[in-house]
């Protein structure tokens, strides 16, 4: 029994390395995929800043710049990291990106549904604190999106359903929001959050007033990422053909941000807790105006996902305990996608393999010593938990 015990320890301390974040030391605490304050600064080879945000960076992440450069993160100690450029992108948008077609004028305008992960969240020029449990002014932010786009004939369903405490479990209740928002079938859903990072980079002016720059956040952990990622290439292209230096720029970073319920759900940080209100309302007022741009005026989805092929979900509520769904295609649930189960699946097996290939000697011993442990060891542990139930 003592080669199990042994094993045992083994497999807790290479799971307790998987469970630590890479940005952990020097940071404050973190909540889900974000800081609760401060922000992490990211910058290249020769020391100049790529990226600076208020989400987790870790290795692996991408950044693609305003000027559409590629960047990937390779080392992250504490708040700081470091990236490599990788290659300049066309600043086109992707041959396969989704966009809608010319409109039809028989057929509705499209249908666009907005939340907010984190409803705390607001900026301090006017509310004199970052957030505001239970009544952040992205929530205010994001009505000024709902009338433009309503101005210009979208059919919009804003949820101010509140998601509090801004916790790691915030994502997991919005998940359940963003599920209903979908049982519409909306043409695009967006997460509207607030960034946390220096003022002067989300700070710039385009006609003549000041306005808070845009980030989009798409998820390395889903499904849909190459499809979430050409979309949002194309809306970067198109805001940036009409407003130019509006989105800084494209962060793709470790996490799912329930993107995989939909192709066409994209996070976007509205400026930080420095600039005003009225700065992210306008930003946001312009970004409606890019909409048709990427969306289409009217008439049908064309491309890659047509609306009805967006991702189907389960909603479990009283009326459909069982979460049942005609849907034969991928269908989302309210648990994200199983990837830390299998890397920690993959990190037992490699534990028990490394354990007893180290304390045989031989691989040919390791599989004489598993062979015991589950026709004797194993056998009688489970032996032992039989009698002590009966």
């Amino acid at each position: 029994m003592h080669y199990l015990v042994k094993l045992l320890l083994i497999i807790v301390v290479l799971l307790s390395y998987t469970g630590l974040p890479a940005i952990a030391a020097g940071a404050e605490t973190l909540t889900g995929n974000e800081l609760v304050s401060g922000y992490v600064t990211v910058i290249d080879d020769r020391g100049f800043i790529v990226l600076q945000t208020g989400h987790e960076v870790h290795l692996g992440d991408e950044y693609i710049s305003e000027d559409n450069i590629l960047y990937e993160v390779t080392a992250v100690e504490g708040t700081l990291a470091r990236c490599r450029s990788v290659e300049k992108l066309s600043s086109q948008a992707p041959d396969n990106a989704i966009f809608v077609q010319a409109p039809v004028p028989e057929v509705p305008k499209p249908k666009i549904a907005i939340y907010h992960s984190h409803t705390d969240e607001s900026y301090i020029p006017n509310d004199g604190t970052p957030t505001q449990p239970g009544k952040g002014s992205i929530m205010v932010v994001g009505d000024a999106f709902e009338k433009k786009l309503t101005e210009l004939g979208y059919q919009v369903e804003h949820s101010k359903t509140l998601h509090d405490p801004h916790d790691a479990n915030a994502y997991h209740r919005s998940r359940r929001t963003a599920m209903k928002l979908l049982q519409h079938q909306p043409d695009a859903i967006f997460d509207v959050h607030r960034d946390s990072a220096p003022l002067r980079v989300y700070s710039t002016t385009i006609n003549g007033e000041n306005v808070s720059k845009l980030l989009l956040v798409v998820g390395r952990q889903n499904q849909n990422r190459k499809t979430t990622l050409d979309y949002a290439r194309s809306i970067k292209a198109a805001t940036d053909a009409k407003y130019r230096g509006l989105i800084r720029g494209i962060f793709i970073a470790h996490g799912n941000y329930n993107q995989d319920l939909s192709p066409r759900a994209l996070l976007i940080e509205v400026g930080t807790q420095y600039n005003s209100r009225e700065a992210a309302e306008r930003s946001l007022s312009l970004f409606a105006d890019v909409v048709p741009s990427f969306l289409g005026p009217g008439g049908t989805s064309g491309g890659v996902a047509e609306a009805s092929q967006a991702g189907t979900y389960t909603e479990i509520n009283d009326n459909n305990p069982s979460g049942n769904t005609a849907a034969a295609s991928y269908v989302p649930t309210d648990a994200a996608p199983g990837y830390d189960i299998l890397g920690m699946a993959l990190v037992v097996v490699g534990g028990i393999v490394i354990f007893l290939f180290l304390s045989t000697g031989s691989w040919q011993e390791a599989k004489k010593k598993l062979k015991h442990f589950f026709k004797y060891e194993f056998a009688n542990f489970l032996g032992s938990r039989k009698k002590r139930k009966e």
